[in-house]
């Protein structure tokens, strides 16, 4: 291990976690106005070590973790009055966000000459939900209301190159989500990938006009006028010329390639669209984009967009190694709080993931690092806590060794053959 370099992303970790800055949050939020046992710095800290590193299924099981971290006797009706506060999930937010931005770093990159290498990023959107308590229906009334009457949603813009979320959200399982797309202002020489809950005719033009690009997975009800088409090896199919999508008859052996156009109130709106067969599923898929037929052929296209599989694999590690799930509380600002605490926590783990990469050289599974940190993430809490600088960097080192030895991707070769590196993108192994 290169010296130095880990000393630098530990560094910037105790930046983010440090008891001052995170104390002032809790006071300029109104959490807290004088410092007591529970503390912010203290609480965030507990959450983020108990979310990290056991399974939290009750209130009980954090405020173990509390006592386990800092000792004392703290009974828990006091510790539970905290919670409910109106202003914890406020300032379990804002930690959150903070770790998000600062903790991010660049662990992928396209390679110069390859047909993507012209964005500056490759920008991902969706959302995950899941239920909570019934008696949260109003405050977080839920889609499904035989089944879920109370759900919440997770709204991400995911950075792929930096692989973590560059901005969340949540809210009631039942807001849209389109008001969470990324302001099309931000999109200019980026990439966008999204599935069909996203199509907007409206935002595609909107994104064309700031220079954005996009494939967006369209829902199968489109019925646009067809103005050219052509097959998976180039012949023309005079045949769908000028009429909709609805009238022509679509084959399953290959995918088909479309200029298309919607009539809008203000104009008209033109674009690419390809159409493939999904023998998995047996229905065709629709992607609209604006890539150039020129430069980005029909198979570019698919492979690229099989790279929003990147955010499915984010919700599956915050579901299943960060604690984020249905908690037995009736309190919303508790069970909102702690969704931001497993959030944050999921974002340590990947931290640690991403910088193992820069310092080792070894490409390492964000997965692996989700299932496996447990082991030496508390002794890196503790050390944090006890304010010991030489037993902190000591337990960063071993961390960042052991993930270097039992997290590493397990098939990269076929990464790059059809993986999430299939469109040109490579590793990145050194300090950005």
């Amino acid at each position: 291990m290169e010296q130095g370099k880990d000393s630098a992303f530990l560094d910037r970790f105790k930046r983010v976690i440090d008891e001052g800055a995170i104390n002032e949050i809790g006071k300029d939020i109104g959490f807290c106005k004088r410092l007591r046992v529970v503390t912010p710095f203290r609480l965030a800290v507990a959450a983020l070590s108990t979310f990290s590193c056991t399974a939290v299924g009750t209130l009980a099981d954090l405020h173990r973790g509390f006592t386990a971290l800092f000792g004392g006797e703290v009974a828990y009706k006091p510790f539970h009055n905290q919670l409910r506060k109106e202003e914890f999930p406020l300032f379990m937010r804002q930690v959150a966000c903070e770790l998000i931005g600062q903790l991010a770093v660049k662990i992928l990159r396209i390679k110069r000459g390859a047909p993507f290498s012209e964005f500056k990023e490759i920008v991902i959107q969706d959302g995950s939900s899941f239920a909570v308590k019934d008696s949260l229906s109003k405050v977080f009334p839920g889609r499904f209301t035989a089944i879920s009457p109370a759900a919440v949603e997770v709204h991400v813009t995911m950075n792929l190159l930096e692989g973590s979320a560059q901005q969340v959200t949540v809210t009631a399982d039942t807001q849209g989500e389109r008001e969470h797309l990324p302001e099309a202002s931000t999109m200019k020489n980026r990439l966008l990938l999204a599935d069909r809950g996203y199509f907007s005719i409206e935002y595609i033009d909107e994104l064309m006009e700031e220079e954005g690009s996009f494939i967006i997975r369209a829902k199968s009800s489109i019925n646009p006028v067809i103005l050219s088409a052509v097959n998976s090896e180039g012949r023309v199919l005079k045949h769908f010329h000028g009429k909709r999508l609805k009238e022509v008859s679509l084959s399953k052996e290959h995918p088909i390639e479309l200029e298309v156009e919607w009539n809008t109130s203000e104009g008209s709106v033109s674009c690419r669209l390809i159409i493939s067969w999904s023998s998995k599923h047996k229905v065709f898929n629709y992607f609209v984009t604006n890539l150039s037929a020129a430069k980005y052929s029909i198979q570019d296209v698919l492979t690229a967009y099989r790279l929003r599989w990147q955010i499915e694999l984010l919700f599956k590690e915050w579901k299943s190694y960060a604690n984020l799930h249905r908690f037995n509380t009736s309190k919303a600002p508790i069970a909102e709080g702690l969704i931001w605490a497993a959030l944050a926590a999921s974002t340590i783990k990947r931290y640690l993931a991403h910088i193992t990469q820069l310092i080792t050289g070894v490409e390492i599974s964000t997965r692996k690092v989700a299932m496996c940190a447990v082991h030496v993430l508390l002794e890196v809490f503790i050390a944090l806590v006890r304010k010991s600088p030489y037993r902190l960097l000591l337990a960063w080192r071993r961390a960042i060794t052991f993930l270097a030895s039992q997290a590493k991707r397990a098939h990269p070769a076929r990464d790059k053959k059809s993986g999430r590196l299939a469109i040109g993108l490579t590793p990145v192994y050194d300090i950005p």
